[in-house]
């Protein structure tokens, strides 16, 4: 611990905590935007030295209540904490402060409770630690000591913001590996303020059913990264960093800011449901849409999702499985002509979800009215196609099975199919490794060019793929012969596979996208 070690340093006079970057909220009251964990674990450090001190020295432990942890409310006669923690923690971060036992403590109800917890049993750990192999006579002298390096010793940058916006901004700067609860917390709390103390109890329980909404998708930052994408759908396209101050634009006073929470709870719904699709919302749909949702969801396109946001949660079912289905050829047209010669698609894809949600764009066939002028042309698609390498290997494998049904004349070659991913191997023809049987074909500079060319891979059932290895070409030849897999078999035609086969081949299999991902 560097607190530890500055402290046993004699001849250590100061210790820098860092910067806490602050909103004035009243001549008394400071919001903490950046700086929350270390004043927390700062005074749970405090109230551990106090409860043990409690019956050794009961002048500094009284010190360290009156001091660091609590005041008199002059106006309230009662003592109150001098941190305050967010709403879902506060009351339980208070209960663990004041209790001077064990079995005082309150019990943790959530996950950031037991986090809290293991908080403080460390900071007990590290108090019996400092004065561990000292007299008993001497912990209070010892533990004080630690008290006033806190006290005296540490510094801290403080900077006190006049906006919520650019409290952000500098925080932002700051600390950007703490950017994103943060923002989400700066929300949170502007609309828990702006609720009134009467509403205050309906907007925060419409922020849990929000958060617990979210947290079944289990991923990192999930709320700040719905509320960019919720934002995005009901103001148009917006960049994270000023979510929190469009926020404010909306949500102003108790009415305002509870219909914006209700926006919010129900946008949570069909969020969590875009990526799940056997979430029941999709019950009353076509069954073609969940098999959309697995396809989009397996093409990872941000940039896509406040739109499907959108089409979830304002189209009826048809245009809704419509709309996804389109989203698909979309998707993989501009993920293979990687679009940067078309310019930015993210705007134009976030106002077209607004344009959606605010009822400008009804169904499926003005959506793609709307995007238009980004979507990739049969032409540019099949262009594109043509050069296009693939380097993982789940895209590849979908992309050589949709193109594998679009070559059987099946339906609907679009969506995943349904085969076992595990039995299905991505084949390389010209190894990922070549060993010197293929050196007279290509060299090491076009063995990189044209190892992940699309034209280059083929789909292979995974005991013979394994058993290939680094084969030469007349090997593969005779296991490719023998597939289930139709464009697999067609390279076992070939007498020789250079860069010519490859291009050659490629061009093919571009022609086949078009059927595959049609508009």
């Amino acid at each position: 611990m560097d607190l530890t070690r500055a402290i046993a340093d004699e001849e250590s006079e100061e210790y820098f905590l860092g910067t806490i970057v602050t909103i004035p909220r009243s001549p008394d009251v400071l919001e903490v935007v950046d700086g929350q964990q270390r004043l927390a674990t700062t005074a749970i450090l405090l109230a551990e030295i106090r409860n043990y001190l409690n019956d050794k020295d009961p002048m500094i432990a009284e010190r360290i209540t009156n001091l660091f942890l609590s005041e008199v409310d002059p106006d309230k006669r009662e003592r109150i904490a001098k941190l305050t923690l967010n709403v879902d923690d506060n009351d339980f971060f208070r209960g663990m402060l004041n209790a001077d036992t064990e079995k005082n403590r309150p019990a943790a109800t959530s996950a950031s409770h037991e986090l809290i917890k293991d908080a403080f049993t460390e900071a007990k750990k590290q108090v019996k630690s400092a004065v561990a192999g000292l007299n008993v006579k001497d912990h209070g002298d010892a533990l004080n000591r630690w008290v006033k390096f806190l006290e005296h010793n540490v510094e801290i940058i403080l900077i006190k913001a006049p906006t919520g916006a650019n409290a952000y901004r500098m925080f932002e700067t700051l600390n950007d590996r703490g950017l994103k609860t943060s923002q989400a917390d700066l929300v949170k709390n502007y609309l828990f303020s702006q609720s009134g103390d009467k509403r205050l109890n309906e907007a925060q329980l419409k922020w849990a059913r929000m958060r617990s909404t979210l947290e079944s998708l289990e991923e990192e930052d999930i709320t700040v990264t719905f509320l960019r994408q919720a934002m995005i759908v009901i103001r148009g396209h917006l960049r994270e960093e000023d979510v929190y101050e469009e926020v404010q634009k909306i949500a102003k006073g108790p009415q305002t800011s509870l219909q914006f929470l209700s926006t919010l709870e129900t946008l949570a719904q069909s969020y969590v449901a875009i990526f799940n699709p056997e979430h029941e919302i999709w019950n009353k749909y076509p069954d073609a849409i969940r098999r959309a949702i697995q396809t989009l969801n397996l093409l990872k396109i941000r940039t896509i999702r406040p739109l499907m946001l959108a089409v979830a949660s304002q189209f009826d079912p048809k245009d809704a499985s419509d709309s996804f289905r389109f989203l698909i050829s979309l998707g993989v047209r501009l993920l293979v002509a990687s679009s940067t010669s078309r310019g930015s698609i993210e705007e134009p894809l976030a106002n077209a979800g607004h344009s959606i949600f605010s009822g400008k764009v009804a169904n499926t066939s003005q959506l793609k009215k709307a995007l238009l002028d980004i979507v990739p042309t049969d032409v540019e698609f099949r262009t594109a196609f043509e050069t296009a390498t693939v380097s993982k290997a789940s895209l590849a494998r979908y992309y050589l099975r949709s193109l594998e049904m679009a070559a059987k004349n099946e339906a609907t070659p679009w969506f995943i199919p349904n085969d076992d991913r595990q039995a299905i191997n991505l084949e390389h023809v010209l190894p990922e490794h070549p060993e010197n049987h293929w050196s007279a074909t290509f060299d090491d500079e076009s063995a990189r060019a044209y190892v992940k060319r699309i034209g280059n891979l083929a789909l292979l059932l995974a005991k013979s793929n394994s058993d290939l290895r680094s084969a030469d070409f007349s090997t593969k030849k005779n296991v490719y012969k023998s597939s289930p897999y139709e464009l697999t078999r067609q390279i076992s035609t070939v007498s020789a596979w250079d860069a010519s086969q490859i291009v050659r081949r490629q061009r093919v299999l571009a022609e086949l996208a078009l059927k595959a991902w049609p508009l």
